[in-house]
């Protein structure tokens, strides 16, 4: 009886991702993957990473998140490249998919997850299944609250109170997303504004933050692209499982 041939690591992603639904995150690819090699050394993450980038049978559907070429027509449409969208939809899509990437980061650190958007879409999740925290804390006057609550994405610590808060724009001026931060400029919390990575947004942000209204939080906002949330997430991802194997 001849010997089945062990699978190449593109072959073992392949098996993954149709395993998970011809759809998954590096994270997922990360857990299952392994399991269809014999021997998948202490940092099969590294190798994945690079299939998945290099490999023409993979198709990059959003940041960190993977389809097949040959089986797009069993993706979810909100993630289906072939299927047109309306740049609102477009729009729609990727700010619920940067929430949920901020939410794992803050759930791999060990931070309770609140966002106010239950309904959106992180792969074939909603939100409200992957936040720890399904209503905000009231750490504070219920004014503050008000607006708080609204925030995209927030990381409480281990005694409630807001350690890092997050806005994602992609289709906004960050008027507002300040607006909200400056209510929070009593406490120790780490402000961070996520857009594209475009000239434009990178100039408004600029404009914006130099306005007198904002002068309290000038100095305490970053800002991030896409991309730089992307390397995190991977990274956190990466960590968590390298971990896994001692």
């Amino acid at each position: 009886m001849a010997e089945l041939k062990e699978p190449t690591w593109s072959e073992a992603v392949e098996k993954a991702i149709i395993e998970l639904g011809y759809i998954a995150t590096l994270k997922q690819i990360y857990g299952v993957a392994p399991k269809h090699k014999k021997f998948a050394g202490l940092t099969p993450h590294k190798t994945i990473n690079e299939r998945v980038q290099r490999d023409e049978n993979f198709v990059k559907l959003k940041a960190g998140l993977y389809g097949l070429k040959n089986h797009l027509d069993k993706l979810p449409d909100e993630y289906n490249p072939n299927i047109k969208k309306t740049e609102e939809e477009e729009n729609i899509i990727t700010h619920s998919y940067i929430q949920g990437m901020l939410i794992e980061i803050g759930n791999f650190n060990g931070f309770k997850t609140f966002s106010p958007d239950k309904n959106g879409l992180f792969v074939n999740k909603r939100l409200g299944k992957i936040i720890t925290q399904s209503d905000i804390p009231k750490f504070t006057f219920e004014n503050i609250l008000q607006s708080s609550k609204y925030i995209d994405v927030i990381w409480f610590n281990e005694r409630q109170f807001p350690n890092s808060i997050f806005e994602v724009e992609n289709s906004t001026n960050f008027r507002n997303s300040l607006v909200k931060f400056v209510e929070l400029q009593d406490f120790v919390t780490t402000m961070t504004l996520i857009a594209p990575k475009e000239t434009s947004k990178i100039k408004k942000f600029n404009q914006e933050i130099e306005k007198s209204a904002f002068a309290s939080i000038k100095n305490r906002v970053k800002f991030y692209d896409y991309d730089y949330i992307e390397k995190l997430y991977n990274h956190q991802i990466a960590s968590q499982q390298f971990k896994s194997f001692f």
